[in-house]
């Protein structure tokens, strides 16, 4: 069965890569989206059945690495709505971190996500005073019309960045302010997934996966021939 192995190794990774690049595609238009790029490598086959040493090499799914280009700039010239240009992360209330800057102010004068999750600034939730408006330079320093200077935003550099869900991110926050990153008020970061791309990968992962399946079924049906012979 190790022709059918490897096979199957194959088919499953290039299913694994067809799904990253599937998911890519769905968030083409997703606001501060960061692609994710599936690697593979060759690793060693489970010991044989008769004890012989190791089986054949097979195809695995590696790690998974994101593409850390900007997203383009797109103006609204919304003043709560807030994009990055460089590495670098908002910090949200509760440990996690996006890319998506649609903020809004809540009935209380927090500036939140559109789900509700207070912004941070390096001393906490951003708060505005009732009617205020804010303006961010772009080094994130916060400052309101009244209140004066709210903060820097607390922005990070991610170490080992994951995607939670919810264009949410998790990962280890650099110690260090992220070098080079700038904020834009009243615009938004667009996905940096190339639909165009995506596209062309797909059909380029089907046929990997198509032939991994036509191999299986090849080998397969050798094997049955094969059974027949050794039967008759």
């Amino acid at each position: 069965m190790r022709d059918i192995y490897i096979a199957l190794s194959g088919a499953s990774a290039a299913w694994d890569n067809l799904s990253s690049i599937a998911h890519n595609v769905a968030n083409s238009k997703t606001q501060g989206f960061r692609e994710a790029r599936t690697t593979f490598e060759l690793a060693g086959a489970p010991p044989s059945a008769n004890g012989s040493g190791l089986g054949p090499l097979y195809v695995a799914a590696g790690n998974t690495t994101y593409n850390t280009q900007d997203g383009d700039l797109e103006i609204d010239d919304d003043p709560n709505h807030l994009a990055l240009r460089g590495d670098g992360f908002f910090a949200l209330e509760g440990g996690t971190f996006t890319r998506d800057g649609s903020f809004q102010i809540d009935g209380e004068g927090t500036l939140v996500t559109s789900d509700g999750t207070p912004v941070l600034s390096e001393n906490g939730p951003i708060q505005l005073a009732p009617g205020e408006t804010f303006n961010v330079g772009p080094d994130g320093t916060v400052n309101g019309s009244v209140s004066g200077n709210l903060g820097k935003l607390s922005i990070a550099t991610l170490g080992n960045p994951a995607p939670l869900g919810g264009n949410r991110w998790g990962g280890t926050p650099s110690a260090d302010p992220p070098d080079g990153t700038t904020v834009v008020q009243g615009a938004l970061e667009g996905s940096n997934a190339d639909t165009m791309r995506g596209m062309i990968e797909m059909m380029e992962a089907s046929r990997y996966f198509e032939a991994e399946q036509k191999a299986m079924q090849a080998s397969d049906d050798l094997r049955a021939r094969l059974n027949r012979i050794g039967g008759s």
